[in-house]
């Protein structure tokens, strides 16, 4: 907490970021954006998408796939999602989605929690299968985390937050599975939409 007597530059500069935020994550909910989350064989060079959703912003799933990849999935990985390579035995792989999801993620805003991350995966994931990869210079990406980390404030040595902090900072119950690609859309979708609702108070 910020002594406002202390330091009251500090709390006036804390007050408008917060502002700024409750504006930003209004302006994703009245420009219906989508939400993305992927579950990944891993966080290297090499790593692949193994599941990934769409939804809107109410958490209403437009797309959801799990996908085959070519590169085995890392133990860690495999604890955190619970994805195996023999469950993606008769799964799709990226060339037979591409052409479905592509305009999905590039007709509106696209909210990731990370967006970074997940954008660096699709890309490789693309890489790998030979698939063009410049349509990822018309998503629209926004950062969730960017925005969870600067109203909520960081909680770890990156200077960001997780997702299961930021429910909890926003009062969100995960509703299912957690590292689940849906859910964590879900998720990311109420954190969004719980900052937004205060967007009448700066009225």
């Amino acid at each position: 907490m910020i002594d406002a007597e202390q330091f009251p530059e500090k709390v006036v500069i804390h007050t408008l970021i917060r502002e700024k935020m409750i504006t930003q994550a209004h302006q994703w909910v009245t420009e219906r954006a989508y939400i993305l989350d992927t579950e990944t064989t891993g966080l290297d060079k090499q790593a692949q998408v193994v599941e990934i959703a769409v939804t809107d912003t109410d958490g209403q799933v437009i797309f959801q796939r799990r996908l085959r990849p070519s590169v085995p999935i890392d133990l860690a990985a495999q604890d955190v999602h619970g994805i195996t390579l023999s469950a993606l035995r008769n799964e799709p792989q990226w060339p037979q989605i591409a052409d479905e999801l592509i305009p999905l993620l590039t007709r509106r805003p696209l909210i990731i929690f990370n967006a970074k991350f997940d954008l660096r995966i699709i890309a490789q994931t693309a890489k790998a299968f030979a698939m063009d990869t410049r349509w990822l210079k018309q998503v629209q990406s926004q950062c969730a985390m960017e925005l969870a980390a600067w109203f909520y404030g960081a909680t770890n040595r990156y200077g960001t937050i997780s997702l299961a902090n930021a429910a909890r900072a926003a009062g969100v119950s995960v509703k299912g599975k957690a590292h689940t690609a849906v859910v964590d859309c879900q998720t990311t979708a109420a954190v969004v939409r719980s900052i937004a609702n205060l967007y009448p108070q700066l009225k």
